[in-house]
């Protein structure tokens, strides 16, 4: 419901969604032929594409380093710092989890940006009580 809601303000344009390379390439690597359809659906409601480059890939070693998170995981947020985005929104608890537990030693890589799950990201920005 919450990831529903949060489609419906991005068509409305009250929030703005990029589509990183590294999702492009998962999403070829997806087995689920009806899974990957959706995902390359979203991407044209994306304002901006995030192409691969040499200042994202250091980001995401920066990160790495940091929070030991998965690389493919630290491209994400590295190209939504790269972006200059405010929020970086996952269903991937344990992702938003250990870059929180490092966040002052993250500040500089990171910037400003808020992580959420879906639905702590419409309690506390948009003030919409969500049931789990």
């Amino acid at each position: 419901m919450a990831i529903d809601i949060l489609f419906e303000l991005i068509e409305h344009g009250k929030y703005e969604l990029i589509w990183p390379f590294i999702l492009e390439y998962e999403n070829n690597m997806n087995p689920f032929a009806e899974r990957k359809l959706h995902i390359r659906n979203i991407s044209t409601i994306c304002e901006e594409s995030v192409n691969p480059d040499d200042n994202i890939l250091l980001t995401s070693k920066d990160i790495i380093k940091i929070s030991k998170i998965k690389n493919k995981d630290a491209l994400h947020l590295a190209s939504a710092v790269f972006a200059n985005c405010n929020y970086f929104v996952t269903c991937d608890d344990k992702f938003i989890k250990a870059i929180e537990n490092n966040k002052e030693q993250l500040k500089d890589v990171i910037k400003d940006i808020k992580l959420y799950n879906p639905i702590d990201f419409l309690r506390k920005e948009m003030d919409i009580d969500v049931i789990e």
